[in-house]
């Protein structure tokens, strides 16, 4: 029998473990800090439209900057007119909540919080807590941001709202105001704003109160595209072969905006009450997955003649059907919204039919589905 397995997923920690480490050595070397920070980037993963940003202060029109052009630990961060100094930088996202470093692409450091001073510094990137931050959307705007500290949800803030080169940031209280407003370029603001849903779909996995739900259409049922829910099994016998195969229960919800979340349920439960249930369910239960990753296998069994030197195998037909509506986050008094289309596997429905397992044999095999 020869299984179908998922491809592993490619982590990305030892290559930025020993970009850091190349980085270090290219600084003793006297290399320039440049090529050692384009190392880090290229494995760094993140979108190609956050690899090249710029920030621009919403405030006084100038753009997040390395004070004098220096490139050593402890420099402060600031505003300047372009060309500046040092004013691309990119984000290295923690996968696991959507939260970032923001590491400039010249000298290879990222912001820090301040000591001493109130001015925010660069400071060699660690991952530590200091240096994570997050996105947050002002208002329904999509290129326009706070850049809010992951630790304290506090902004990367322009100090005293200084409207002159070389000025300084500091961390400072959320207050949404033109100092603490940021944007990223219609290039890269598709890109910031999924990641801004993403961390917002995390925050409202872990607490429910953060977000809520309010459906305003939708679809007729259909059966979404096949998909393979066994093993692929090859009757190398003489005789037609009654082969039971294990099925997986796939579960689970596909997005639009560029974040997974939804209550997650298994293709045999309906949603009886349609809208107004879906509703319910969706603001009650969140969680973080793919429609078709995780599925689990259960001991469902589904039984194939396979006749001799063919193949056969099980694929699901999974009705389901699209609702759009839109989710609105607010963690810190500072709300704002997301539209989104999910795509709610049904166990039935009168006008679109049933979710199916479906046998298939073939004396050739090219796709599962």
């Amino acid at each position: 029998m020869t299984s179908l397995a998922p491809r592993p997923r490619r982590t990305g920690g030892w290559l930025r473990a020993l970009a850091a480490a190349l980085a270090a050595c290219c600084i003793a070397l006297g290399i320039t800090a440049s090529a050692a920070a384009a190392e880090a980037r290229a494995n760094s993963g993140s979108a190609p439209a956050l690899d090249k940003l710029t920030f621009t202060s919403l405030s006084n029109g100038r753009n997040l900057d390395v004070q004098n052009g220096n490139t050593g630990d402890g420099v402060y961060v600031v505003t300047n007119s372009t060309p500046g100094y040092h004013q691309s930088w990119h984000l290295n996202v923690d996968k696991s909540n959507s939260s970032f470093t923001i590491v400039n692409n010249d000298t290879g450091k990222c912001i820090d919080l301040a000591w001493l001073t109130p001015a925010l510094r660069q400071q060699t990137c660690r991952g530590v807590a200091s240096q994570k931050w997050y996105l947050q959307p002002v208002g329904s705007t999509k290129d326009t941001f706070m850049i809010r500290h992951q630790g304290d949800n506090t902004c990367l803030d322009l100090l005293m709202g200084a409207n002159y080169d070389d000025a300084w940031t500091d961390q400072y209280t959320c207050n949404n105001s033109k100092p603490q407003q940021w944007t990223v370029g219609a290039a890269s603001a598709p890109d910031a704003w999924n990641l801004a849903v993403d961390h917002a779909a995390k925050q409202c996995q872990k607490d429910t109160a953060t977000c809520s739900w309010a459906t305003r259409a939708e679809s007729p049922a259909a059966p979404l595209p096949k998909v393979c829910a066994s093993s692929v099994w090859f009757n190398n016998t003489a005789d037609t072969v009654q082969q039971g195969f294990a099925v997986n229960d796939t579960s689970g919800w596909q997005n639009s905006i560029g974040a997974d979340m939804g209550t997650q349920f298994s293709a045999g439960v309906g949603v009886p009450g349609g809208g107004s249930e879906l509703q319910a369910m969706v603001s009650s239960t969140l969680h973080y997955s793919h429609v078709w990753e995780g599925s689990r296998s259960v001991n469902n069994q589904v039984t194939v003649n396979v006749p001799t030197k063919q193949y056969g195998w099980v694929t699901l037909s999974e009705l389901a059907k699209k609702v759009t509506g839109t989710w609105t986050f607010d963690t810190t008094g500072f709300p704002w919204t997301a539209d989104d289309t999910i795509t709610v596997p049904l166990k039935d429905d009168p006008s679109g039919g049933a979710t199916l397992y479906i046998t298939n044999t073939s004396p050739n095999f090219t796709s599962c589905a």
